[in-house]
């Protein structure tokens, strides 16, 4: 994984968070803690200690868009999974919100699915939507 893209990418996260008024803290959870979402009081909880493969980056751009989008009384954890029509829709927002940052001034055909896949650690199942998404 290249650090200075995640490392870039992050603080580009942070920054569309603190402007859209949400606060991210870092705690020190357990492993499987997952990170969550508070949507009434726009609070990202990140648990650096949760065991995922997907990318801190992906996460972060995961539980913005819950806060930006999801109903506002609701607490979410994060969900790798696309089967619920809500956290399909804020893995879509994720994806898009990280292809802007990234791909910005790079045309389509410089672009590469199977890459963006592989630099989140997304799996298999968000195929469909990284391949759709990204070439927007």
């Amino acid at each position: 994984m290249r650090d200075d893209l995640h490392d870039d990418l992050l603080a580009r996260l942070i920054y569309i968070a603190d402007k859209a008024g949400i606060k991210i803290t870092e705690v020190e959870g357990n492993s499987s803690d997952p990170d969550v979402a508070f949507c009434k009081q726009r609070i990202i909880n990140v648990n650096k200690n949760f065991e995922s493969d997907i990318s801190v980056s992906f996460r972060l751009a995961h539980e913005i868009s819950h806060i930006q989008f999801s109903q506002p009384t609701f607490l979410y954890t994060f969900s790798p999974y696309i089967k619920s029509k809500e956290e399909r829709e804020t893995n879509e927002r994720a994806i898009h919100i990280i292809s802007r940052l990234i791909y910005g001034d790079t045309p389509n055909e410089q672009r590469n699915w199977v890459n963006f896949m592989n630099e989140f650690h997304l799996p298999v199942w968000f195929e469909p939507l990284v391949k759709e998404i990204i070439y927007d």
